[in-house]
This record gives structure tokens, sequence and C-alpha cells, in this order.
């Protein structure tokens, strides 16, 4: 596969804050490669640097030439054309869309005729970004940059952009905070955090999975190496020291052995381990097959029907995902599972002695006047350290826990909120978008809590990952009906995606996936392509066995008893040992992607 992009030593910083520095990678085509790390980590610094709107304060960007991209930048809504028509004129004159294939793809992304001529000023920011979202994809660059692509998208129109790009054969590189986006058409996941980028190849269908326990795996293993390190300093200092104890008269044999011990390079300490809520969400009860809450007949409307006759019965084992597109009315239908909100027609039982939790996005102001942060969950009835571990874990620890609520924005306000929801010992609880406003690490220790919760769960979340881990029963609520659909979460995840327009499109596939041409020029072209796939999966076979080679000869050197007679060849060796690594991983990537080619390889007709 042909690169598109190589750079090495990539450094910026802002002012005395460095936000990376001696980055290294390469984009090939092909790569689906997904973006992620914390808030802060400089992930839109570096997507900007590689776009080249803005420029590194050191190191190199070697870009293929004759190769356009295609960029959507965050904040791509705050300026461009001025309507519609306007946006989609180079498209047209370059001859990359025809109008009427324009008007499809502005209607998939929920425009009408009538937007056409429209001043751009008129549309909210989320249909800013939808518009020149289809107007980047609408270009037919020869790769693209996406960065939060999915912001002020519905879900449905979320999986149509999931099928379209997973379709593709062109190159990606996105940023996403969306992990059940990035399972679905990743290959590579670039994981940017402290500075340092961390390259994963994954299997698109399981991507974000399989970064997981990469990422796990990469950590034990460095904490590993560290500790073994660790070991061997000990018992090298324990030898020097029993020489000098016992008064050997070898001096210099001494002082040799302190100088090498100084002179050897310490395995770097592994980072502070990813914080996890430690504490468990407990239910004032364990979990029984005993009914929880029994729906009969219940119905209810506004300007128009939402839903009606709902006649159903939950366990109090139960994990409930209640989806629908916005406005279907999943948050009214939780209201009034939760007791918040009364139906029209209807009833709802409770299970005897039923304690319940409720959380929405107008929960903060529940919070009690006046009160610290640590303060309001104690009102929950844990003790003042429990209460600070929950908020810790959620990204208020230190000193945050004495700040007053009043103190903090909305978004942390309501994490003050998950925190009491913690706190609180409920047989069943209702939860509305509980991960608003939450980064991935803070949602992935939410659900680290929830998963392990023995009551009865209901969930209204934009946040497939979420609703994938947890969702065991899905209620679906669209165009005035509400079903109760068999299966998990995932299945029926697979259901909507197999109804998609998007999937197994044909037209959304690049000039680099175009069919094999039934001439004879074109089987000679296809010939003379596989002979070229077969020669790189050589070339790649070669150096995966050719390093493995090194690697047991190095690790033979390191074996020796009298190795550490020679710190220098210790410290050569070590940093050998690691280049070794790095090139090996490197190796396997290329190999991978060799093998995925010949498996591509089409029949020359």
């Amino acid at each position: 596969m042909s690169e598109l992009v190589r750079f090495a030593g990539l450094e910026r910083s802002y002012g005395a804050r460095d936000v990376f520095s001696g980055l290294d990678g390469v984009i090939a085509d092909g790569d689906r490669i997904a973006l992620v790390g914390p808030n802060g980590a400089g992930k839109s610094t570096l997507v900007r640097v590689l776009a080249g709107t803005n420029e590194p304060d050191a190191g190199t960007i070697t870009r293929a030439r004759g190769e356009r991209l295609g960029y959507l930048a965050q904040d791509a809504a705050e300026g461009g054309p001025q309507t519609l028509r306007a946006a989609f004129d180079g498209a047209l004159e370059a001859g990359h869309a025809m109008e009427w294939e324009i008007r499809s793809t502005l209607n998939r992304f929920d425009f009408t005729d009538a937007d056409w001529d429209r001043s751009l000023t008129e549309f909210s920011g989320g249909e800013r970004t939808r518009a020149l979202l289809a107007r980047t994809l609408l270009e037919k660059p020869d790769w693209l940059i996406l960065d939060e692509p999915t912001n002020h998208l519905d879900v449905e129109t979320v999986r149509f952009l999931e099928d379209l790009i997973a379709n593709d054969g062109r190159a990606f590189l996105v940023v996403s905070h969306d992990r059940y986006f990035i399972e679905r058409i990743a290959n590579r996941v670039w994981e940017l955090d402290r500075g340092k980028l961390e390259t994963y190849t994954v299997k698109t269908g399981r991507a974000y999975t399989d970064f997981l326990e990469q990422r796990a795996e990469r950590e034990a293993d460095r904490l590993r190496r560290y500790e073994a390190a660790q070991a061997e300093r000990k018992r090298q200092r324990a030898v020097i020291d029993e020489l000098k104890t016992h008064g050997s008269h070898n001096y210099s044999h001494v002082r040799s052995r302190e100088k090498a011990f100084d002179r050897v390079v310490d395995e770097p300490a592994p980072d502070a381990p990813r914080r996890s809520i430690s504490v468990g969400l407990k239910s004032a009860r364990r979990a029984t097959n005993g009914f929880a809450i029994e729906v009969n007949g219940v119905a209810k409307s506004y300007d128009r029907e939402l839903f009606s006759g709902v006649t159903v019965s939950f366990t109090r084992g139960d994990r409930v995902a209640i989806v629908g597109p916005n406005g279907a009315g999943k948050s009214t239908f939780l209201s009034i599972l939760a007791g918040q909100l009364e139906p029209d027609r209807g009833s709802i039982r409770y299970g005897t002695g039923l304690t319940t939790g409720y959380y929405s996005q107008s929960s903060v102001d529940d919070l009690p006047a006046g009160a610290s942060a640590a303060d309001a969950v104690m009102a929950m009835g844990v003790t003042d350290e429990v209460a600070r571990g929950l908020l810790g874990r959620l990204g208020l620890g230190g000193d945050s826990g004495d700040k007053p609520v009043e103190a903090f924005s909305g978004g942390e306000r309501r994490r003050i909120m998950l925190a009491r929801l913690m706190a609180r010992r409920a047989d069943c609880l209702f939860l509305d978008e509980p991960t608003n406003d939450l980064d991935i690490p803070s949602r992935e220790a939410l659900e680290d809590v929830l998963a392990e919760y023995e009551g009865a769960l209901f969930i209204v979340s934009h946040d497939r990952f979420l609703l994938k881990r947890l969702g065991d029963r899905v209620v679906a609520i669209d165009g005035g009906k509400l079903e109760i659909i068999p299966g998990d979460y995932e299945a029926y995840e697979r259901a909507r995606h197999a109804a998609s327009p998007a999937a197994g499109n044909g037209a959304t596939r690049s000039k680099r996936e175009a069919p094999v041409k039934s001439t004879k020029a074109g089987a000679h072209d296809a010939r003379q392509d596989e002979f070229r796939r077969k020669r790189e999966l050589a070339v790649a076979e070669k150096a995966v066995a050719d390093l493995e080679t090194a690697r047991m000869d190095l690790e033979a050197q390191f074996a020796a008893p009298d190795v550490y007679d020679d710190p220098a060849n210790v410290v050569k060796l070590q940093k050998a040992i690691e280049q070794n690594r790095k090139d090996s991983e490197t190796a396997m990537e290329r190999w991978e992607r060799a093998m995925a080619a010949m498996e591509t390889v089409p029949t020359p007709v």
C-alpha cells in the first residue's frame, strides 16, 4: 500500500505547555485510523498539523504528491460559504458530483430541496457541520481527515456514515469520542496521551474492543519489565552491599561494580494506571427474577401521539436500552417508568418495597444549595472518603470536593449528580443521557460501575457503546409505536445496519476500488498488481523473520552471565532490544496489510 503521509519527530507547544513531542507515524492507502485520547491531549492540534493548516514546532512531514486531502475541521461550521448551493459549487465545477447526487446526499443528511438556496447563517451550527461533511465526502478527495464528524448527527445519520466509511477504500484519519463508531470503522487506532502517540492494528467490527485489550496487554508488559528491572537492580545492590559488609579486599572490584551499577539505564517506570471507580454501585437487594415494574395500557401524547397501548413487565435483573430517533418519546417513556410523569392513559405498578433512582439532564437542579460537592454526595448516606472517591473517579478530585456546587459548570454538576446516584442504594435506576459531557475515561469508569450493578437498569443514551455493553433488552420507539425488540442492543444495531442504504453501497467507493477492466490491458494490469502484492508480502515476511532472528540473538547476549561486567554494552543492548521491538511492530503491521491486500486481489477477466 502506498504511503500518503509520513511524519517523524513532531513537536508542538503552546507557550510553556508541551502538547506533544517526538511523534512518529505513517498514514497509508486503505488505513482507517481512529485518533483517540483524553480531552486536551492535542488530537485536534495533531490533525491540523497533518492537514497542513498548522505548522509543527519541530519534526518533518512528507506528503505523497498528487493526492488530494479532504479535511473537515471541528470548527468548520464557523465560517465558509453563504448558501448550500455555494458550498457545493466547487464539487459541481470540478465534476466530482452531479447536482442530483448532491441533492440525494443532502437529503441523507436531513436537508430538503427547500434548503438549497437558504443562507447558511439561518442554519444551526450542527446543520452547517452536516452540510460541510456532505461536501467533504462529495468532493471525492484521495484521503480524508475528519475531526469529530459525528457531532450533531442523529443516530441514523451516524449509522449511514459508518457504513459509508467502512465500504470506502480510501484512507481516513478520524477524531471521535464515539466508541461504537470507532468500533465499526477503524482498522487502526492511534492513542495520543501525555504527549506520546501509541499505534494499534485492530480488526474492523471490534476495533475499539481490540484497542482496549491490546493497550491492557502493553501496560501489563511494561509493568512486568519495570518490576523485573527493579528486582535486578535490587539484586545487584545487594551483591555490592554484601561485598562491602564482609570486608572484601578487592576494593577495585567493588568500585567497578558500583560504577557499573550507576551507569545502567533503568527501565522507565510505567505511566500511572488509568483510574477506575473502585466504589461499587449497590442495590438495596440482590437481583432476582421477581417483577420490578409492570406497565399496563400506557399512552402518551403531546402535539402528536408518542405511543399507546403499551403493556410490558420488567424484572429486577433487567438492563433495558430505550432507543429511537430524536423526539420519538424516549425520555418521556423513561420519565413515566420512573414515576416522574403521569401517562395519559394506563398505569404503572412497582414491585413491593422497590426503591428507585432517577437521573436526567435537569437533575442538577436537585443539588442542595450551598453544599460542597462532597457534602452533596455524603447526603446520600456514604462516608466522606467514599464520596470523594466517587467524585475523583468522575474527574472532580482534589480540592474540588470542597467547592460549593454553584461553583461548578453545568457538565461538572451533572457529574456530581452521577456521584450521588452511585452512592444511593436503589433497586431500580433510570438514566437519561448519563454520559453527556463525560470524556471517554469517565464514560468507561461509569460503565464499569453500572456493569456490576445488580438491580434493574433503564437507559436512554446516544452512547451506543454504553448500550452495547449494558443493554440486554431493547425498547424501540418510533413513529408513534413502541416495540419490545427481541435480543440485546448489539442484535438491534446489526438489524439497523442491515437496513441502512449505505450498507454495501458500491457507489461510495473510491477510484482505488474501481472494478478490473474486461480488456487485455485490464487483465495485464490485474496480473501486474497481483505480482506487486505478492512481492510486497514476500518482503514483509522476510522483514518479520529477520527481526525475529535479531531479537533472539539480542536476548541471548543479554542473558550471558558476564553481561553486567560491561555496563556500556548493557546500555547498548537495552536500546537495541527496544528498537527491535518497535521495528517488529511496524513490520508486523506491514505484513498484515500485505496479507489483507492479497486476500482482495481481483481475478482478471
